[in-house]
């Protein structure tokens, strides 16, 4: 989806461009989520402390998926808009 929207950039239609943009988020932060949380489950209670970098990374990672609009915000734009295609 990321190579999707770096393709989609270039692009003149300014409404393709944002679909593809926020279908990227969607992806991206569903993704980022579920390998955070996998991660540190894997780890168990290390996976939290400051010492694991599994832990700095998930949070990291969270903060990312909320910035510029969260999963939630870029999954309903891109349902109004009539999907990504």
């Amino acid at each position: 989806m990321a190579m999707y929207a770096a393709m989609m950039s270039a692009g003149d239609d300014a409404e393709a461009r944002a679909r593809a943009v926020s279908a990227a988020k969607v992806q991206i932060g569903r993704s980022g989520r579920l390998i955070g949380q996998e991660a540190t489950q894997l780890h168990g209670g290390i996976g939290m402390t400051m010492e694991c970098k599994v832990g700095h990374c998930f949070k990291r990672m969270a903060t990312i998926e909320r910035m510029f609009g969260d999963t939630g915000h870029h999954l309903a734009r891109v349902a109004t808009k009539g999907g990504v295609f």
